[in-house]
């Protein structure tokens, strides 16, 4: 079966000196600290662990030098994302692995084994017409099991500063808050996937004989639902029952059921 990791990262924001609050372009001289990645959290889907790192090794101080905790942050993360066949996460293609592959190529790392991305982000803002795309808007209206934590104790960018001042209570609510954001991304990403249009076939990751669902692998909950037709094909359609422990989601066969006969009778439009 295909190995899918649900990652979440945490980053810690560029510092730099401005003029006013709204519309400011910031120029490179501008710049006093560049971004860099502060933690992370990932599970295998349908596993109970969640792994954190933070890169602190242990009990370091605020005074140990910035690029060598995330050095090696990213040593530890690199094996994890090399064993994934899939990686699951929200807003995961435009945020999180760009700044993984950006900070690997600042500390002289190598990239780990090719991966597909699942980005629930991505899939609810192109298949489904929410209000909103956030991660915290979509626990709402799914009503999953867990919910984006609001680190309370910590309200807003008050969570950041801490953790950069080397506050020990802050480290532990920003522990918290990653791995719930990795909780709730699963739930949101179950959720979603018999939606999901462009999911990548876990089926192709399965040496089991005979057919599987294409989104969530399951061999015993298929059951076959009438026929899908192309514009020069007949296939074969199933779905994947959930009260069998199916995710829900339709496929169809590759292969088409009409006759050789059939198939040669079958026009195609012509394209002028």
């Amino acid at each position: 079966m295909a190995r899918i990791l649900v990652l979440d990262i945490e980053t810690a924001p560029m510092q730099a000196a401005v003029w006013g609050m709204w519309k400011q372009n910031i120029s490179v001289a501008m710049m006093e600290k560049e971004g860099y990645i502060l933690c992370y959290s990932a599970k295998w889907l349908g596993e109970d662990d969640i792994i954190y790192d933070d890169g602190r090794d242990g009990n370091q101080d605020a005074a140990t030098p910035r690029k060598e905790h995330e050095k090696n942050l990213l040593e530890s993360l690199i094996p994890l994302l090399d064993e994934a066949d899939m990686i699951v996460g929200h807003n995961l293609t435009k945020f999180d692995m760009p700044k993984i592959r950006g900070r690997c190529l600042v500390h002289g790392l190598e990239l780990p084994s090719p991966y597909k991305e699942i980005d629930t982000c991505r899939s609810a803002r192109k298949e489904f017409g929410f209000e909103s795309n956030s991660l915290e808007f979509l626990c709402s209206v799914f009503g999953v099991t867990h919910r984006k934590s609001n680190h309370g104790a910590f309200p807003g960018y008050s969570l950041w500063e801490e953790c950069l001042l080397g506050n020990p209570d802050a480290w532990l609510a920003m522990e918290d808050y990653n791995k719930v954001d990795i909780q709730t991304t699963e739930d949101v990403y179950i959720k979603m996937r018999p939606y999901m249009t462009q999911h990548p076939n876990v089926g192709v990751f399965d040496k089991h004989e005979g057919i599987k669902c294409p989104k969530c692998g399951s061999h015993e909950a298929l059951e076959k639902r009438g026929m899908a037709y192309t514009n020069i094909g007949e296939y074969q359609r199933y779905h994947c029952k959930t009260d069998r422990g199916g995710c829900g989601g339709w496929a169809r066969g590759r292969y088409t059921e009409n006759s050789i006969s059939h198939r040669r009778s079958v026009l195609a439009n012509a394209v002028s």
